[in-house]
């Protein structure tokens, strides 16, 4: 299979993981059984852009970070996973420490 079909695999895996998500839960959820899933993750199997936005909107990121796995978007795609699982007052707190941290990080180079 195609080194970027791969790498693809990859960053769902990873995503999943990150978030805590089984591979059971994340099929159910993308609607995609789980053998389709796990094809997927070790790059065996392709996917129809529908399978790809229902994948996408499960983890709670872009298909760019998916497909192409770019910096800024995969920083954007870490703190999705964190943040998604949060009420959201829990958001807004955890983004207000994230500002916090950054503040302080940048004050102190």
């Amino acid at each position: 299979m195609d080194e970027q079909w791969i790498a693809v695999g990859e960053r769902i895996s990873g995503l999943r993981k990150n978030l805590g998500l089984t591979q059971e839960k994340l099929a159910e959820q993308a609607d995609i059984s789980v053998q389709f899933l796990v094809q997927i993750e070790h790059g065996k199997k392709t996917m129809k852009i529908g399978t790809l936005r229902k994948l996408c909107s499960a983890l709670s990121v872009s298909s760019d970070y998916i497909i192409n796995g770019t910096e800024s978007s995969l920083c954007s795609a870490e703190i999705n996973s964190l943040l998604s699982p949060l009420s959201d007052s829990e958001r807004s707190k955890a983004i207000k420490m994230l500002a916090a941290f950054t503040k302080i990080i940048k004050e102190e180079n």
